[in-house]
């Protein structure tokens, strides 16, 4: 039976972060058959601080904080309880560790390690490791997909530089989310690896709505906004829609102390299962992330893409998929009201379908898997 472990980011309490890292375990043991699969369960002390909430937290500034939102006290307790009941009972993790050193000391015996998917090859992320690099490795062939470097251009100095191109140097097979981390694996180690897509894609709406209660955690029409940067005018663009077409706004966090007061209805107990059911059950989508657009391509649900043009791992997937005028701007709120509905996804279900079918292939070519 092959043994396989996978390292990613699978504890932030972040729908993405969390929901790939089962996408990714739930296809590996579709294609697979009979194996026995874990994720690495590696959550650092930085990770784990920057997840805290600010009812947690030690400090004035936190203490101010905690005061001026009390309100939101039980919901965001309860939005952590449901992230770890979601790693607990959804993923299977191995034993917690804190550190590189500590994966080091420790005799994993996997035949495979996989570097997962999200952008656990950024340094720039604040919780970044090198053990994403599987420098904890001593016996089993190193893989990785659909791993990022992240968005931003990348500032490595020649150390870094050298210790991500030893390391890559390593891996058997090699496979990217996006084409700037294709670039960045052929100008290190002039090797092409593969792109595939995202894990959340693997998986069908059919594999995704069996996570999903049957009743809607709300029952009345709503467009559900869900937005992860700290923009003044993606709130005005939510605001205008919503004004226009006269569907109130749903949200499952704040990224702008102006939120505060716009009279959104706010799901901040919301976890990974919660989240997917606001989604599929909204009558439409506005969202600024990634995720958000995606899970709204899978569902099939009618979405927007705020500034999607804008952001290249949204436009290139947009583009891939055949739906570019899925984006909207604060200059063309009104003409995009008008065409809400008017979408059609039968070419993105075709090419999704085929992207699967790549992805299939690479990972069973990678992990030995007879076809």
């Amino acid at each position: 039976m092959k043994k396989i472990a996978t390292i990613t980011f699978h504890s932030p309490y972040n729908y993405g972060s969390a929901l790939q890292a089962y996408a990714l375990q739930e296809y590996v043991k579709k294609i697979c058959g009979e194996c026995e699969y874990n994720i690495i369960n590696l959550r650092t002390n930085i990770q784990k601080e920057m997840y805290k909430t600010c009812f947690e937290k030690k400090g004035l500034k936190n203490k101010i904080k905690s005061i001026l939102i009390f309100y939101e006290k039980k919901a965001k307790l309860k939005r952590k309880e449901r992230f770890e009941a979601f790693i607990n009972n959804q993923l299977q993790v191995t034993k917690e560790y804190s550190s590189l050193e500590q994966l080091k000391n420790d005799d994993l015996l996997f035949d495979y390690y996989i570097s997962g998917s999200d952008q656990l090859w950024n340094l720039q992320a604040k919780d970044f490791d090198w053990a994403n690099f599987l420098e904890f490795v001593k016996k089993g062939k190193r893989i990785s997909y659909a791993a990022s470097f992240g968005y931003d251009k990348q500032a490595w100095n020649e150390k870094e530089k050298e210790r991500i191109k030893k390391d890559l140097l390593l891996y058997t097979n090699l496979s990217v989310r996006e084409k700037e981390s294709f670039e960045n694996v052929k100008k290190l180690t002039n090797r092409e690896p593969e792109i595939n897509i995202d894990p959340t894609m693997l998986l069908s709406k059919k594999e995704w709505i069996k996570l999903i209660d049957k009743d809607p955690l709300i029952n009345n029409d709503y467009l559900f906004f869900y937005n992860l940067k700290n923009n003044k005018e993606i709130i005005e663009i939510a605001k205008k829609v919503s004004k226009i077409t006269k569907i109130p706004i749903v949200v499952a966090n704040r990224t702008y102390r102006s939120e505060m007061f716009c009279g959104f209805e706010k799901r901040f107990d919301a976890g990974p299962l919660e989240f997917l059911n606001l989604i599929i059950n909204a009558k439409f989508v506005l969202s600024s992330s990634f995720h958000g657009t995606v899970f709204s391509i899978i569902f099939n649900k009618p979405f927007y893409a705020i500034n999607g043009s804008e952001d290249f791992r949204i436009k290139t997937l947009l583009s891939t998929l055949n739906l570019e005028n899925r984006t909207i701007k604060l200059d063309n709120i009104r003409e995009k009201c008008e065409k809400i509905y008017e979408i059609n996804f039968d070419k993105a279900n075709r090419v999704l379908e085929g992207e699967r079918k790549k992805s299939e292939a690479y990972l069973k070519k990678a992990l030995e898997i007879e076809k």
